[in-house]
């Protein structure tokens, strides 16, 4: 495979997002308390910073105005256990009630809450049980025999592919499901499925997504029936692709720029003890360009080819750069992000997108021009071969 590597230059500035006091670009994620997924932790271990909600607060059409990502575990519902009013003496229980305050969820205005959300562009992740709410909302998924609890507790080799193949660059995780009734999905409606497997169920053993994106109007949510772990590529793919959502836009807004078609979409930060990141980056035939952007911290970047030789590197202190990569077959190369600083756990973005880059809104320009040129040419005609008719008018 031929590659070759050119640095494009985009003309005028780069539009960045609206950056508050701080600097950093405006992201607030919303993490409803769920009992079976702890989401809050993964966010805690990776010092990405939230608001916890209630499940209740869903009710609220307003409530999620001014949040960017949306987190629903596994289990985050209201159950009724939790809205008892126990009496006991001794070791005798006297009564069980509901509590005063008890107000039972109405779960289609939370279902119309979220869709609100993704579709005016908020990312959202689901995991686990909270299937219900996005099937509410979009009517998203197909079960085996029309029974969504089927899985039973096993080890899956999962056949992972798309972003999520070129962020752990292998075609294969290993996952651990380890409790019995497990969400298992037989299809997903205009979706993408980032993870697939083959698992044990209670009528044979079946086959179908483990994890899924999919866009609706302007946002989009990834689905995943695996929510155990705190610390795995798996799981690290899942909330990173949420809560950092709107850096991949920022870059697809770049991309659009020059009409190009986005091949791949990765965001992720250096940890702690961490000395370098690596993601894969497909490349298709003909001109493909990288875009990076970084929140706080400028990085290194070396690209390789898919012999892990070097063909650039790249150490400068900008936290947003472009790399033209030419390749006649295809194939893929490889990016290297190396930390020019101490700091950690800042969020940065890639992507790749495929086409020409001539001039900025190349394609609408000439979409533009053949429309005038299709509208002169037709007043010229009508000009030229249909003169128009004069008349005398005369006075008595």
């Amino acid at each position: 495979m031929l590659i070759f590597l050119t640095l494009a230059l985009p003309a005028g500035a780069v539009p960045r997002p609206a950056e508050q006091g701080d600097g950093l670009p405006h992201r607030r994620v919303a993490v409803v308390r769920s009992r079976y997924d702890a989401i809050d932790t993964v966010l805690d271990n990776f010092h990405i910073p939230y608001d916890l909600i209630e499940y209740r607060d869903l009710e609220k059409p307003n409530r999620l105005d001014g949040y960017l990502a949306l987190f629903m575990g596994s289990g985050a519902d209201n159950p009724v256990e939790e809205s008892l009013e126990v009496l006991a003496r001794n070791m005798s229980f006297a009564s069980v009630s509901l509590k005063a305050d008890y107000r039972e969820i109405d779960p289609d205005l939370v279902a119309r809450n979220i869709k609100r959300f993704v579709k005016r562009g908020g990312a959202a992740y689901f995991s686990g049980y909270s299937f219900s709410h996005i099937q509410r909302a979009f009517g998203l998924f197909e079960f085996f025999d029309d029974f969504p609890y089927m899985g039973l507790p096993s080890r899956i080799e999962a056949s992972v592919s798309g972003d999520l193949a070129r962020f752990a660059v292998k075609n294969r995780i290993a996952l651990y499901l380890d409790h019995p009734g497990w969400v298992t999905i037989k299809s997903a409606k205009d979706a993408e499925v980032v993870a697939r497997g083959t698992f044990e169920t209670p009528r044979g053993m079946r086959e179908g997504p483990i994890t899924l994106i999919a866009r609706r109007g302007d946002g989009e949510m990834l689905y995943t029936s695996y929510d155990s772990t705190v610390f795995s590529d798996f799981r690290r793919f899942n909330v990173y692709r949420v809560a950092g959502n709107n850096l991949i836009r920022l870059l697809e807004e770049r991309a659009s720029r020059w009409g190009q078609r986005v091949t791949c979409r990765i965001v992720d930060a250096i940890h702690r003890g961490e000395y370098a990141a690596t993601y894969r980056i497909d490349l298709e035939p003909g001109e493909n360009t990288i875009y990076f952007h970084s929140e706080r911290a400028p990085f290194q970047i070396d690209i390789v080819d898919n012999n892990y030789s070097l063909i650039e590197s790249r150490d400068i202190f900008d936290r947003d750069q472009i790399f033209s990569v030419d390749s006649s077959v295809g194939g893929h190369c490889f990016i290297r992000l190396y930390p020019s600083s101490e700091a950690r756990y800042d969020m940065y973005a890639v992507a790749a997108a495929v086409g020409a880059r001539p001039f900025p809104y190349w394609r609408r320009v000439l979409i533009a021009l053949a429309v005038a040129i299709t509208i002169a040419a037709s007043v010229a005609v009508k000009w030229l071969f249909f003169p128009r008719k004069t008349y005398t008018i005369r006075w008595r």
